[in-house]
């Protein structure tokens, strides 16, 4: 147990997943399936509805409120970005044969929000919710390309070790600028020896990078001639999805 939490938070937090859950959400009900003092339950539950992040409903039970909305704001955004890219994502699978994901920066980290798998018996796997530091991988380079020089060396320089075990900085710089010029970049093998990958860009309305769109594959499926039409079509479905953006809720959103 962390021992740095703090309990009626915890409890608090709780009380919240017991109402998002429904089930017996009466004062009485919610302190015992929280395990919080019958006192200590109604005054979270009067100060959550001070806040408006929850309402009384009949019965002496209780739901969340519009008032966690803006709280939400940023995740309903990730929402309608995921469920417009995602059927370019599918389509760039089978068209290439290769696992295609979409990425957006958390902080230092890019994290992968959606997948389409390769459809072929051997492949990269890309898990959703896997993150790793933008200095890695072609898809840490997208997303840095949207930031100054003085943002990106501050990451670069708070970046872990780990990061440089195949590659140096002026790696991702040369990613980056790669990306500016191009739209495209690549790694090929800087992050894990075995995994390849390109990425480009998903824009919204005002050019701000919002996501990275990556093929990932083997170093043989880059090889030679074939890196070209992959480039063609990544650039092609990113482009379809930066359209598709345009007219979608996530531009209202933002």
């Amino acid at each position: 147990m962390n021992d740095h939490t703090i309990p009626v938070l915890k409890k608090a937090i709780g009380l919240l997943r017991e109402i998002a859950a429904g089930g017996d959400t009466t004062t009485k009900g919610l302190a015992h399936q929280t395990g919080a003092p019958h006192s200590t339950a109604y005054r979270i539950l009067q100060t959550f509805m001070a806040e408006d992040w929850v309402r009384p409903v009949s019965g002496g039970r209780h739901e969340l409120s519009f008032g966690l909305l803006p709280l939400l704001q940023p995740l309903m955004r990730h929402e309608v970005l995921v469920e417009t890219v995602r059927p370019f994502l599918k389509s760039l699978a089978a068209d290439t044969g290769l696992a295609a994901k979409l990425s957006v920066r958390q902080g230092s980290q890019a994290v992968a929000l959606v997948r389409a798998e390769s459809p072929r018996e051997t492949s990269v796997s890309v898990r959703v919710g896997a993150s790793f530091h933008l200095a890695l991988g072609s898809s840490g380079a997208v997303l840095l390309s949207d930031l100054t020089l003085e943002e990106r060396r501050t990451l670069l320089d708070q970046a872990p070790k780990s990061c440089w075990e195949h590659q140096a900085p002026s790696d991702v710089e040369t990613r980056v600028a790669e990306c500016r010029r191009t739209g495209v970049c690549g790694d090929f093998g800087g992050y894990q020896p075995h995994v390849h990958a390109l990425s480009a860009a998903v824009r919204d309305r005002s050019g701000g990078i919002v996501g990275a769109i990556t093929l990932v594959g083997f170093a043989q499926d880059f090889e030679g001639k074939l890196r070209k039409p992959l480039v063609r079509r990544l650039l092609a479905a990113t482009e379809s999805c930066n359209r598709a953006l345009q007219g979608s809720a996530f531009i209202d959103a933002a």
